[in-house]
């Protein structure tokens, strides 16, 4: 059997595939059948041990840490689950010092808009923060600007490893390099790309890796993760119940969790900890490397396809060069894309970008070209 059949047997673990063409792990990945019985098994625990239910709860939060953590290269024991990266972007903020002579925070324009939020209003702390343009193509974040960004006044470095608009691979690696020969710490946000590309935290390096997973790890939401570097020592000022060292002596003394564990804050979201199992275990049993195959073998013959029909591709050409969706605008975008919903392709738009198109290893070739074609349909009709 090849690869590509082997990867598509699994479509049966995914019911929306039986509904539509869905293309749109991007933005929501599909469930995995064994959610529901998962949430179940969470309920049963609940509804027959009631309080003695902790006992498994807590475990099973902390194995989920390490199903994510193991699928961007994380050593166990090194990431954290939490509500969203919102809070946890919240948390690292809170963790550093803003009020001396290094404090910035040096990040780009084309961020994710809710951690840009954050760090416009770093001024209340002390911090100041150096957003760098995007290339005037609005694809490409200049690597080489970020890095010269980046000097002793800088506290902080934060970027995105996939662009959310364009599907852009961003080499992160550079900066790292950079800020660690000045003192910084860089917190690399991986929502775009875990659960589609290969990442492994330690060879890049990095002092904080986050993401969620409502995207293409299917984990849904409310299963927000944090991997800190064993090597990086950050103090929250929120620890919650769960961050401190014995959370079930109830001590009113501060004595931090060790490692990630003290950014495990209050109670945590065991429903979306069992909800998103499966999906992480999934992932982990097929690997990510053939999933990135899989992925590739997709996005480029699209990209190409679309290039050939006269329509903008807002996403980098080599597929080398670009996480897991293709960015196609074919002109009155949005309008299009309302119009494929209503076909059964289940896609979305960004504006001033196009139409996000993300096959993921449980779709085929012929899915994602049908969406073009019905694309064409589409937009031929003014």
């Amino acid at each position: 059997m090849s690869l590509h059949d082997d990867l598509l047997d699994r479509r049966v673990d995914y019911p929306v595939l039986e509904r539509s063409t869905y293309l749109a792990s991007h933005t929501l990945g599909a469930m995995h059948r064994r959610s529901p019985e998962r949430l179940a098994e969470y309920t049963r625990l609940w509804g027959e041990l009631g309080v003695v239910a902790w006992e498994d709860w807590a475990s099973e939060v902390w194995r989920v840490a390490d199903l994510v953590g193991a699928l961007v290269g994380a050593p166990p024991g090194t990431t954290v689950m939490r509500q969203s990266v919102a809070d946890l972007l919240g948390d690292v903020v809170a963790s550093l010092d803003w009020s001396g002579r290094r404090n910035r925070v040096v990040t780009s324009s084309l961020e994710w808009p809710g951690s840009l939020n954050t760090w416009s209003q770093i001024g209340r702390l002390g911090g100041e923060a150096v957003v760098v343009e995007g290339e005037p193509d609005g694809i490409h974040l200049d690597v080489q600007r970020m890095v010269d960004a980046i000097d002793e006044h800088t506290l902080l470095v934060e970027c995105s490893h996939v662009l959310f608009r364009t599907s852009t691979l961003v080499d992160v690696k550079p900066m790292v390099e950079k800020a660690h020969s000045v003192g910084a710490l860089v917190m690399v946000d991986g929502y775009q790309a875990a659960g589609t590309v290969p990442v492994d935290v330690v060879d890049l390096g990095v002092d904080v890796y986050v993401g969620g997973s409502v995207k293409y790890l299917s984990g849904g939401p409310g299963n927000g993760w944090m991997y800190v570097s064993p090597e990086v020592s950050l103090e929250p000022v929120t620890t919650g119940w769960f961050g401190t060292a014995r959370p079930f002596d109830f001590d009113p003394e501060l004595e931090y969790g060790a490692g990630v564990k003290r950014f495990r804050g209050g109670t945590p979201g065991v429903s979306a900890a069992f909800a998103a199992a499966p999906a992480y275990e999934a992932l982990n049993a097929i690997g990510m490397h053939r999933v990135r195959e899989r992925s590739m073998s997709m996005t480029q013959p699209l990209l190409e396809a679309a290039l050939e029909r006269g329509y903008a591709v807002r996403s980098p050409h080599d597929a080398a060069d670009r996480g897991g969706h293709v960015t196609i605008d074919p002109g009155d975008a949005d309008r299009v894309h309302h119009a494929l919903i209503d076909a059964g392709f289940v896609v979305d738009h960004r504006p001033g970008v196009g139409i996000r198109v993300s096959p993921h290893f449980y779709n085929s070739l012929d899915e994602a070209m049908a969406c073009l074609d019905a694309m064409s349909e589409v937009a031929a009709r003014s």
